[in-house]
């Protein structure tokens, strides 16, 4: 756009006609700039998408064949706050695509498990007759073989004598540990109730013998009967009722929908049509009607690397086996290196099948991320993540089949894995009852509570789901959620009583300079965090930091009993605020708050419609309490009641409808909307510390009466008395004085000097309990049933 030149006339007299120079400034700092750590080089790299602001993101879904939990819960939580960094924060437009993994042995063998399962107990219960011998037999006998394949002979021999040397038999090996412990627990539970049920039984007895024996059974029925399951529909209604679950628990856990989502099952012909191109490019061969992957051939091109990733993780065979999954073992013979892994299976009787140019069959785990991945984006990813046991094989075996398909030496450009969750230090497991479903968590936490556990941990750690993390996330969200009110109410309350102009400004030294600057150091230290690496805890704890600094700053304020400036109290929590939802913790339309309205039973009442006349409420109440105050020397009874129902306002009808006031030494109340609920639990809370502290009045009073008992109870002894026969502190005395205080021992001996101080000072004890037990005495007759009671509880008497 140009401009023309100003007239003659507009130039100062004498003046130049042209603009002076400017000089470009320059930044005091290098703002830092998004690294991201990259498992590809093992080091945070700078990160530069492909096509501008365009980001291209591909993330590993599930397996679809069981009930989500916290670990899901925390690799989708992670990737769903990585993607909002991006998006929200970073301002990146992001394509993201996520994979469900509907074709699978694990889906294959859970499907035909829960099937042949069914089959069997509802043809046993349809008899009618509950639990028989023969019955009892037959399940007894495939418990034998099922014990004899997993333990050996000698288990399926003598139970009790085996069970009771392995229950305690360790590997130092983790996950097999894990994984002997859960099968040990299967066998055991299926004999305890074999054994535990009389034959005949009811048939209670029979359905409490098939449940108990389900995990034994399963498996026991499928090596048998697994081959007879052909309708295709067994293994698709199990994916799809547990896909369905998984994208509810996505749901309630307040993850972003991805862009696009697949199915394996959708994409069988585009899987056929990449296999075959791999084979074409001579890094893929058919055996036996299933393809392999060529890795020597591929490993051998100077422009290829296999194993880019784990490359140490090559000759693992637990990995390897495990990548090809549980129905695809003796497969070795068929390869021309134990590193080849299968593109496409060929289908044996019992699995799900789909044609191919090598005949029926299905289509590998590794290859269809790559094909999806590729349908959409085409032949460069930008960004891909998973969990980091995905690391090797399978990240490795789709980067080697896609750089073996496109011809090309580098298909993702960032790598991405987010660590493991373990529970209280130990891996999560079934079998040591330490795991979590995602509703199980959310039945007990707010899906905001378990983002903040995760946001409080980095996202590449692996992290420790323990009670101190609970505790720490929830304070977090209390301090943010307090936070947020507390401004809210300020600025309503600064609204609603403007001050009178004084000619001084609102933006002073040591206050709102302060706080400014902090705000300014709170937000680099944010954005230095994200850009290293999405470093949430750093990001959130520099968060919680500025609220804590804020907070002290309206604490200075009103302790030199000035009003807050409310355009920096604002600014400050709108930034709070917007950090926040970024991170997914706030509803999208809040300006200043925290949470969502969900999260409120009964739900806060908003403060547009209802401040105005809750402001007007409260003036009145703090006129009403200021009145009662100056009263309270003429008239102190109407004073204290006055102010009992300001209380009552305060603590109980207001509270009951989400309103807090907040009573301040100025005098007048800060007025804020809170959830009922969490005012309730608090009032609650406060009544029962209440009652704690009475109790605990009443049971000190109890003591002191008591103590004070027993002392007059001694007092009832002379003190002329307690040195002589029968006296609480005869001895070996001969000769006393006219008191009663000993003078010589028995044998005529004065006492020592030592001694004659020491029964002085006794004397003089004793003298002064017994003249306060004639006082007692005098004033009344004394009530020794407390002492009474004491006595007895100790199983001793009180004698009078």
């Amino acid at each position: 756009m140009s401009h023309a030149a100003p007239p003659p006339s507009a130039t100062l007299k004498g003046g130049a006609s042209k603009l002076p120079p400017w000089k470009t400034p320059k930044s005091s700092v290098e703002p830092p700039v998004l690294k991201l750590f990259n498992t590809l080089t093992r080091k945070k790299e700078v990160f530069t998408p492909a096509h501008g602001r365009h980001v291209t993101w591909y993330n590993c879904g599930p397996t679809v064949y069981d009930s989500a939990h916290i670990g899901h819960a925390r690799l989708y939580m992670s990737i769903d706050i990585m993607r909002r960094v991006l998006e929200d924060y970073f301002g990146y437009n992001v394509h993201m695509l996520m994979n469900i993994t509907d074709i699978d042995d694990k889906i294959i063998l859970r499907a035909r498990h829960q099937y042949l399962f069914a089959q069997f107990a509802d043809e046993r219960k349809a008899r009618g007759k509950g639990l028989t011998r023969e019955v009892h037999t037959e399940v007894l006998e495939y418990w034998k073989n099922h014990t004899a394949r997993v333990f050996g002979d000698a288990a399926a021999a003598d139970w009790p004598k085996f069970f009771a040397m392995a229950k305690d038999q360790k590997t130092g090996v983790l996950e097999t540990d894990y994984k002997f412990n859960l099968k040990l627990t299967q066998a055991a539970t299926a004999y305890d109730a074999l054994h535990a049920h009389a034959v005949p039984g009811d048939e209670a007895a029979l359905a409490a013998v098939l449940e108990a024996s389900r995990d034994i059974l399963s498996p026991a029925l499928d090596a048998v009967l697994g081959h007879t399951v052909t309708d295709q529909l067994v293994f698709r209604n199990l994916a799809s009722f547990w896909e369905a679950d998984f994208m509810s628990d996505m749901e309630a856990l307040g993850i972003r929908p991805v862009d696009v989502l697949t199915r394996v099952s959708e994409y069988v012909p585009e899987i056929v049509a990449f296999v075959q191109q791999i084979i074409d490019n001579g890094y893929a061969y058919e055996a036996d009607g299933s393809v392999y992957f060529d890795t020597r051939a591929f490993h051998a091109n100077p422009t290829h690397t296999y194993a880019k990733l784990e490359p140490w993780s090559v000759n693992s065979e637990a990995l390897l086996a495990d990548g090809e999954g549980d129905l695809s073992t003796n497969l070795t013979r068929q390869k021309k290196s134990p590193a080849d892994f299968a593109l496409w299976k060929a289908s044996k009787p019992g699995e799900p099948a789909w044609p191919s140019p090598w005949g029926p069959g299905r289509p590998g785990w590794h290859i269809e991320c790559s094909v999806m991945a590729s349908a959409i984006v085409g032949d460069k990813l930008d960004i891909h993540t998973g969990g980091e046991d995905l690391a090797f094989p399978h990240h490795d075996n789709e980067i080697a089949q896609s750089e073996a398909h496109f011809g090309c030496d580098q298909w993702v450009n960032y790598f991405m894995h987010v660590g493991h969750l373990h529970v209280e230090g130990q891996k999560m497991s079934k079998s040591l009852k330490n795991f979590t479903s995602v509703k199980e968590a959310l039945a007990q936490l707010k899906a905001s509570t378990l983002r903040m556990i995760y946001l409080q941990q980095h996202w590449i750690n692996t992290m420790d789901f323990k009670p101190a993390a609970t505790n720490e996330a929830v304070n977090a969200e209390l301090t943010f959620k307090n936070f947020a009110n507390n401004v809210k109410a300020l600025i309503a309350d600064v609204a609603a009583n403007p001050l009178p102009f004084t000619g001084a400004n609102d933006y002073r030294a040591g206050l709102e300079d302060t706080l400014m600057q902090q705000l300014r150091e709170a937000q680099d230290k944010v954005h230095a965090s994200l850009c290293d690496n999405i470093h949430t805890p750093s990001a959130i704890a520099a968060l919680l930091d500025i609220v804590s600094k804020t907070n002290i700053y309206t604490q200075a304020v009103e302790a030199r009993k000035l009003s807050p400036n409310p355009y920096l109290l604002g600014k400050v929590a709108r930034y709070v605020t917007r950090m926040t939802k970024v991170f997914g913790l706030t509803e999208p339309g809040e300006e200043i708050g925290y949470g969502f309205a969900a999260d409120n039973a009964a739900g806060a009442a908003s403060s547009g419609d209802v401040m105005p006349y809750l402001q007007v409420l409260s003036k009145f109440r703090d006129e009403v309490r200021a009145t009662a105050r100056n009263a309270a020397t003429d008239a102190p009874a109407l004073s204290r009641s006055l102010l009992e129902q300001c209380d009552t306002l305060r603590d109980v009808h207001l509270a009951e409808l989400g309103v807090v006031l907040d009573d301040r030494d100025a005098g007048r109340a800060l007025v804020k909307l809170v959830d009922p609920a969490v005012l309730r639990a608090e009032r609650e809370k406060k009544v029962k510390r209440e009652e704690a502290k009475r109790i605990a009045k009443v049971e000190q009073a109890r003591k002191q009466a008591v103590k004070a008992l027993e002392r007059l109870y001694k007092g009832r002894e002379a003190p002329s008395a307690m040195f002589r026969e029968g006296g609480s502190a005869a001895g070996d005395y001969g000769q006393w004085d006219a008191d009663g205080v000993p003078t010589h021992t028995a044998a005529g001996e004065e006492l020592p000097k030592s001694r004659r101080k020491k029964v002085l000072k006794e004397f003089e004890t004793q003298k002064k309990i017994h003249d306060e037990y004639r006082a007692a005495t005098a004033a009344g007759a004394i009530d020794w049933e407390p002492l009474r009671v004491e006595l007895s509880a100790a199983g001793k008497t009180l004698n009078l």
